[in-house]
């Protein structure tokens, strides 16, 4: 029986400053099947992990993640521990060579970024072999087209937070194998019709222990969470009942 695989949403973000180095160490000591992170460029071209628009929410700055040099962000002290810091992609990635963690990218784009996807992004990727192990998402459709036309090989999938007609069409259009869908988003025979025809579905953001059983359930590739420990411990529990 395929065990239903946890991602560690921003890393254990419950207990620990979400999209950190030490949320992702604290997720793999867990025991996450993989982490889940969302990648950025700042002004000066480097991939950065963080996931709003703005610094604001998370730091002691104020202004776009653009608008900032990788020197200047990873000077912000994080608001939930002044000891954190933003971390670049390639940090990240050095970091996981020592783990066998797969890695839900989300992509943050602007209307005029979409090339750094192949001239910064999937370069990485390469570089660190990590290819086989990665799932490219983003709620920019198009910038998930230009990256499976630059590397077919990696999987993909569309984030949506809204009910869609005919996904399975256009999923293939998207040339995608996957959906990351909002949880309350998809009816248990519309997950089944999808499954049956080979889409791997992840819901997000998977926090509540009903809604972690009734997508275990469900038999769904995988679950995005912020509380990875209790997710493991439920998935473990269901395993050992059947």
């Amino acid at each position: 029986m395929a065990h239903t695989k946890i991602f560690a949403h921003r890393g254990f973000s419950e207990k620990y400053p979400e999209n950190t180095m030490t949320a992702f160490e604290y997720a793999a000591a867990a025991g996450a099947d993989g982490i889940e992170l969302d990648v950025q460029l700042t002004k000066d071209g480097v991939p950065v992990i963080i996931h709003d628009r703005h610094v604001n929410r998370v730091t002691s700055g104020k202004g776009r993640v653009n608008s900032f040099t990788v020197k200047e962000i990873q000077a912000l002290q994080m608001k939930e521990d002044k000891n954190e810091r933003i971390p670049t992609f390639e940090e990240y990635l050095d970091w996981s060579k020592n783990h066998s963690l797969l890695l839900n990218l989300e992509l943050k784009t602007e209307l005029t970024d979409r090339s750094f996807i192949k001239e910064l992004i999937l370069p990485l990727l390469e570089k660190y072999e990590v290819e086989e192990r990665t799932i490219i998402s983003s709620f920019d459709h198009k910038a998930l087209m230009v990256a499976k036309q630059q590397k077919p090989h990696i999987e993909a999938a569309a984030l949506v937070h809204q009910a869609m007609v005919k996904p399975e069409a256009y999923l293939n259009l998207l040339g995608v194998e996957g959906i990351h869908f909002e949880s309350s988003t998809l009816l248990m025979h519309e997950a089944q019709q999808l499954q049956e025809r080979g889409v791997a579905i992840r819901p997000y953001t998977v926090n509540t222990r009903d809604k972690m059983m009734q997508f275990f359930t469900w038999g769904c590739e995988g679950i995005f969470t912020d509380y990875p420990d209790l997710a493991l411990e439920l998935r473990d529990q269901r395993f050992m009942a059947t």
